[in-house]
């Protein structure tokens, strides 16, 4: 999450600070009102949002304010107009997050298993478990390094990197993870990690039907072996929240996968 303070005190006068990720700018108008806008300078969507100290001055949105931006987009955000006959100054920051800080998961959606009709895979890791699932509905598929990875639910992909050819059972090795993120409808994003190197079948902004192949599976990040490691998530200013959710399991059943215990798509 990023953290960026703006000042302004005289009218048509201000520092803005830029970078790659998210900018917040003003447009002066001919009546010395102020137009805030948002650009986000990312391939992924970004959550903004805009807190600040206003004297003189009217806002036509309530502050704090949340945005969301899409990738390229620049966003109007809102307008501060000076109260006649006073002296004026304004001050804010802005923080900015990659995903919808609003999404609302639909609980009701029972998710595909990650893998081609008729293949069988053992779960090494379930749910909220040791050593390195604690406060995490995540799931560790195993499988050989090349297996091909299929999408739970339809949804387009948010990032890709597959550039990393290096892992580890170490944390220090997550910089070199290899991964698809993929955004469903409701906003919850799905997080297909450890893919091999150039383990990427999809690119961003590319839609993806559920069981449709996406990546191929290998070792990279913190990984003791070659599995996937895959969680569903809503993002939060406080970072990501993980989601319990469930999948279609063996013969028409629905749940939630355990540790040791294989499970075939039947779909």
């Amino acid at each position: 999450m990023k953290y960026l303070l703006l000042l302004f005190i005289f009218p048509g006068m201000g520092v803005t600070m830029q970078e790659k990720g998210v900018t917040v700018f003003h447009e002066q108008l001919p009546d010395k009102s102020i137009r805030i806008f948002a650009k986000n300078l990312t391939e992924v969507p970004q959550s903004v949002k805009i807190e600040g100290t206003i004297k003189g001055m009217e806002s036509s949105e309530s502050l704090p304010m949340v945005l969301l931006v899409a990738p390229g987009e620049t966003k109007y955000a809102f307008l501060l107009t000076p109260e006649k006959g006073t002296s004026y100054s304004y001050n804010y920051k802005y923080t900015y997050i990659q995903g919808d800080v609003t999404a609302v998961h639909n609980d009701d959606y029972v998710y595909q298993l990650p893998f081609r009709r008729g293949e069988s895979y053992l779960v090494g890791q379930g749910y909220n478990e040791r050593p390195t699932h604690m406060d995490q509905y995540a799931v560790d598929f195993n499988m050989d390094e090349g297996t091909t990875i299929c999408a739970i639910r339809d949804g387009v992909v948010m990032q890709a990197v597959d550039n990393n050819s290096k892992g580890c059972p170490k944390e220090e090795c997550t910089q070199y993870n290899n991964f698809i993120l993929v955004r469903h409808e409701d906003g919850s994003i799905a997080d297909y990690s450890h893919l091999k190197k150039r383990g990427a079948l999809v690119t961003i902004g590319q839609e993806v039907k559920a069981g449709q192949p996406i990546g191929l599976s290998g070792s990279t990040g913190w990984a003791s072996g070659p599995h996937l490691h895959l969680e569903v998530y809503v993002m939060r200013f406080s970072g990501q929240q993980s989601v319990k959710v469930e999948y279609h399991l063996n013969k028409g059943t629905i749940g939630i996968p355990r540790s040791m215990e294989s499970y075939t798509q039947e779909l």
